[in-house]
This record gives C-alpha cells, sequence and structure tokens, in this order.
C-alpha cells in the first residue's frame, strides 16, 4: 500500500461487512426470536453503520490525499523548472 492509500483496507472492510451480512442473512432463516431482534438492533445495525461511515471517509480522505499530492507535485514540477 502505498504512503496516503486507503482504499485497499477500505475495500476489504466493505467486503468483509458484505460477508457478515450475508452470514446473518443465512442465520436469520433459523434464529427468529426476540434475542435475534435485539442482536440486530443493537450490534450488527450499529457495527454496519460504523463501516458505512468508515468506507465513506477514507474516499474523502483518499481524495484529499490525492488532491495535496497533485498541488505539491504541480508545485515541484514548477520549483525545479525555475
Amino acid at each position: 500500500m502505498r504512503n496516503g492509500d486507503v482504499s485497499g483496507g477500505s475495500g476489504q472492510l466493505q467486503k468483509a461487512a458484505q460477508r457478515l451480512e450475508a452470514a446473518w442473512e443465512r442465520t436469520r432463516e433459523h434464529w427468529r426470536d426476540e434475542n435475534s431482534r435485539l442482536f440486530a438492533e443493537e450490534e450488527l445495525l450499529p457495527l454496519m453503520q460504523a463501516v458505512k461511515f468508515a468506507v465513506e471517509s477514507t474516499q474523502v480522505y483518499g481524495s484529499v490525499v490525492h488532491q495535496a499530492k497533485m498541488a505539491c507535485d504541480s508545485d515541484c514540477r514548477e520549483f525545479l523548472s525555475e
């Protein structure tokens, strides 16, 4: 992973969340009681929301790092051409 590149880790996190969600759907076919509902509400939903926030945040971070790198590269070229 290059410095400032978080897309790989973000992608892995997103895939893991998708696998968890698929596993939960399979589990719900057999576990349909109050504890199941509480688990989904108190554990899974907050976790999935946190994953979504983390993925979105890393996308913003990646964009900012890319813009900063482009600006630095441009400044460096201007400095070297003087």
